[in-house]
């Protein structure tokens, strides 16, 4: 009976605790006992400039209430028991690492050092193909997922033509997609431009890369150089690209060192990642 009574005691010392919040100082809002607070407020906003005329308080009313229907149905959503899901606990998990590595690559882009005008001026000087010889291609673009057997991709150097691709990989029962994208000849860079202008007239390029297979043909470019004023920005950002990428690839290099990694049979990634060019 004592034991009874004390449970009953402990709920309701909780459900009090939960009801003395107050909406006061950084809490904008108590929601059944959860708190929301200034900082969400400011987050739900987030760099969206507010429009000169406006009431600021307007638009942060408008944000705390987007913000109070969130909970309330989250609030319904975990009395359904829907946080204990398998589908729940998977997202939260992806979510959750996104997150993570998002605020990571945050926090390294804030430590990355300014690049000196040396350096702009090298890196505009060694790519070309981002700046003065910028172009954007036109290319007749096939695109289907890497197939198990490699045999299927190097059946391909036999075609020489896109039309001949596309029979092949329907002959083979390969889904494919086909379209005719524009892409900047940078995002292909130096090295598979030259690989890809090597190949004679109307000669289809292969390139597997992340679980993906692209081939395709270029059937038109124009050129498209970036105007000295705009060309230091430019560089700028892509050199920070560069070092955030390198920081990052680092620190996976260190975690992967230091980790435990065990693959079910069957799941453990291939030797060559490397992406490669027909021909």
């Amino acid at each position: 009976m004592n034991r009874k009574i004390s449970l009953t005691f402990a709920v309701a010392a909780l459900a009090l605790s939960g009801c003395g919040k107050e909406a006061t100082g950084q809490v904008a809002a108590v929601v059944n006992g959860e708190e929301i607070t200034l900082q969400e407020i400011n987050a739900e906003l987030g760099s969206r400039p507010i429009p000169e005329g406006v009431d600021k308080k307007v638009i942060q009313q408008a944000a705390l209430q987007r913000l109070v229907e969130r909970r309330l149905l989250a609030q319904a959503a975990r009395d359904d028991e829907l946080d204990k899901t398998p589908d729940y606990l998977l997202r939260e998990r992806q979510l959750r690492d996104a997150l993570l590595v998002q605020l990571m690559g945050q926090r390294a882009e804030r430590a990355l050092k300014v690049p000196g005008q040396q350096e702009i001026d090298k890196f505009i000087a060694d790519n070309p193909l981002m700046f003065a010889n910028r172009a954007i291609l036109t290319v007749d673009r096939i695109q289907f997922a890497l197939p198990s057997s490699p045999d299927q991709i190097k059946a391909l150097e036999n075609d020489h033509s896109m039309d001949a691709v596309a029979a092949r990989l329907t002959q083979m029962g390969i889904e494919f997609r086909r379209d005719t994208p524009q892409i900047d000849a940078a995002v292909l860079g130096p090295q598979r431009m030259q690989q890809i202008r090597a190949l004679p007239e109307g000669e289809p390029f292969v390139i597997p890369e992340n679980g993906v297979v692209t081939v395709g043909v270029i059937t038109s470019e124009r050129a498209e150089p970036v105007s000295p004023a705009n060309a230091r920005p430019l560089a700028v950002q892509a050199l920070r690209n560069k070092q955030l990428a390198a920081t990052i690839q680092e620190r996976l290099k260190q975690s992967r060192a230091a980790a435990e990694i065990e693959y079910q049979p069957g799941f453990a990634p291939p030797a060559d990642k490397a992406g490669a060019t027909k021909k």
